[in-house]
C-alpha cells in the first residue's frame, strides 16, 4: 500500500514538473517575441507596441512582392556586361531566375570592404529619401551587414544588391555609372557625399554577372516607370 501511494505521489510531481516547465517555456517565448518591457524613448504613450518578426519571418517576401524579370527582359542599347553579380541570391526580384532587376537605382562604389553597417547607414538614408534602389559595391561586405541588405531588400524597405568586385570590376562600374568610389574613412565619417552615388537606368545582375544600361540609355519615360 505504501508502494502504491508513493508512486502516486511520484507520478503527480512528475506531471506537474513537466506542465510547469511547458508554461514556462511558453512565457520565456513569449516574452522573446514581444516588446520590451521598458519606455522606448520617443515612442508616444499611445502609441502601438512595436512589432518583432524572427529572422524567418524577416527573410519571407512579402505577399505583394511580385517577379519583375518579365517586365525588363531586354536590354538597352549601350547597356555593358560586368564579371561581377549580387552576393546572395536573396537579392533577387525573380525568384523563378535568380535574376536582380533595379530601375535607376544609386551606385554606390566603395574603396576597400565595408565593416559594419554604419558605413552605409548615409547612403540607405539617401536612397530612401530618394525612393530609389540602392547598388553597394565593394570588395568584401562583412557577414552582418550583407544579412542587414538581405533583409532590406527582401521586405523592400530598401530595394537593392551588394556586388563583391575586384578592383578592375569595380572601376568599371564607376565609369560606367559616373560614381566616385568612397573610402572607408569617409564612410565611417557619417556622412556621403550625395554626389560620389553612381546613377544607372538599369541594374540587371544574376549571382554571376551584371549589365549595366547607363541613364542616357533609357528614354526618361522608361527610367521612371
Amino acid at each position: 500500500m505504501v508502494m502504491v501511494v508513493v508512486l502516486v505521489v511520484a507520478l503527480a510531481l512528475t506531471v506537474y514538473g513537466a506542465l510547469h516547465d511547458r508554461a514556462l517555456n511558453r512565457r520565456r517565448a513569449a516574452e522573446m517575441l514581444g516588446p520590451p518591457a521598458r519606455d522606448i524613448p520617443n515612442l508616444p504613450s499611445d502609441a502601438p507596441s512595436p512589432a518583432y518578426v524572427t529572422e524567418a519571418q524577416a527573410r519571407r517576401r512579402p505577399e505583394t512582392a511580385r517577379d519583375t524579370l518579365g517586365e525588363r527582359d531586354r536590354d538597352a542599347e549601350g547597356t555593358v556586361e560586368v564579371a561581377a553579380g549580387h552576393a546572395s541570391a536573396d537579392f533577387a526580384t525573380d525568384t523563378r531566375t535568380g535574376t536582380a532587376v533595379l530601375d535607376a537605382p544609386l551606385v554606390l562604389v566603395c574603396e576597400g570592404g565595408v565593416g559594419t553597417i554604419r558605413e552605409l547607414l548615409p547612403a540607405l538614408e539617401h536612397a530612401i529619401r530618394a525612393s530609389r534602389p540602392l547598388v553597394v559595391v565593394a570588395p568584401s561586405i562583412a557577414p552582418d551587414v550583407l544579412g542587414t541588405l538581405e533583409v532590406n531588400a527582401i521586405q523592400g524597405l530598401v530595394p537593392g544588391v551588394a556586388v563583391l568586385a575586384d578592383d578592375a570590376v569595380r572601376a568599371e562600374i564607376a565609369s560606367l555609372s559616373r560614381a566616385v568610389p568612397v573610402d572607408a574613412t569617409d564612410r565611417r565619417s557619417g556622412w556621403t557625399d550625395p554626389a560620389a552615388f553612381g546613377r544607372l537606368a538599369r541594374w540587371t545582375s544574376t549571382r554571376t554577372s551584371s549589365r549595366l544600361t547607363p541613364a542616357a540609355s533609357l528614354s526618361s519615360a522608361e527610367v521612371a516607370e
